[in-house]
């Protein structure tokens, strides 16, 4: 009994290993069994892993001690990630007897695949690098791309994730980033100028009003008393003289709405303490005087008064 046991073990162990190694498809030269996956998987996750460990160690403990700056840190941190993922690859198939010289006709071929059915999918992935080598935004930046304000959260190799200041996240394909105009208001440093238009009724003394478009300025808090403000006379418009305050702050980057409101809030004050009238439009309607036009007496119909 213990002798049949052991065959039967043995049978069974071999048709397992028959039926892991059997191939079931090939690539180019490269055949493929169930046992070939696993491996290539196992060996994978491993280097993934280890990458995904490497970039969080280089993002949050190398570089930042070396005093990297956030943004560098974080690109150089997914450049080395994607770099050992794709060495990682390679490596797994070397690991699990795959001839890569084998596949390269493959690999051709799929290049081919990519560039013309994925093309959204490859320009986004390029413009992840360019955006990751170039650095012409960075995570942390405030941006605004049409009606799109918010600070950039992550840089990914096909999209970047945009935190609005309603705290909703966009993402946005980085073909985008790459290929139209963006702001990147943190671009120059933390701190930034502001231009508030202002109209003021004609006839107004523009002494005052200067004298009252510095004192708003003063007193909004977040406005920098360094550089300092200072007020222009911009135009003469249909119904207003046109002024405008100019003032450095560091509160638009994150609170550009917020900040807005609350100058206008002051020069509002400030217009109504000095008695400056903010004008609405108005138009004169001149009339002129013409030669009436001659009205025309009605004809005298069938059964109308007769001579005689």
């Amino acid at each position: 009994m213990g002798e049949w046991s052991s065959e039967a073990i043995r049978e069974l162990a071999g048709t397992v290993y028959l039926y892991l190694t059997q191939p079931l498809f090939t690539l180019g030269d490269a055949s493929f069994s169930i046992a070939t996956v696993l491996k290539l998987t196992f060996f994978f996750v491993i280097f993934a892993l280890l990458a995904g460990a490497l970039r969080r160690l280089l993002s949050r403990r190398l570089l930042p001690r070396i005093n990297v700056e956030r943004g560098l840190a974080y690109a150089l941190s997914n450049i080395v990630f994607y770099v050992l993922i794709t060495l990682g690859l390679f490596v797994s198939l070397e690991a699990t007897g795959v001839d890569l010289s084998s596949i390269t006709v493959l690999f051709g071929a799929l290049g081919v695949g990519v560039g013309f059915g994925l093309q959204s999918i490859a320009s986004n992935f390029v413009s992840g690098l360019i955006l990751l080598l170039e650095r012409p935004i960075q995570v942390g930046d405030h941006i605004e791309m049409g009606k799109l304000h918010g600070t950039v959260t992550r840089i990914r190799m096909r999209a970047t994730e945009v935190l609005t200041n309603d705290n909703i996240a966009v993402i946005v394909p980085n073909n985008e980033l790459t290929g139209l105009q963006v702001i990147n208001w943190s671009r120059g440093g933390d701190t930034m100028r502001v231009r508030i238009p202002v109209g003021v009724a004609y006839g107004s003394d523009v002494k005052k009003v200067v004298e009252a478009l510095m004192e708003a300025a003063d007193n909004t808090e977040a406005m920098l008393k360094q550089p300092a403000p200072n007020v222009r006379l911009t135009g003469f418009g249909d119904s207003s003289l046109n002024f405008e305050l100019l003032g450095w702050t560091r509160e638009l980057l994150h609170r550009r709405g917020q900040f807005i409101s609350r100058v206008n809030f002051a020069i509002y004050d400030a217009l109504q303490k000095h008695g400056i009238q903010i004008p609405f439009p108005q138009r004169d309607l001149h009339l002129r005087s013409s030669i009436p036009l001659p009205v025309a007496e009605p004809a005298a119909g069938r059964d109308g008064p007769r001579a005689g």
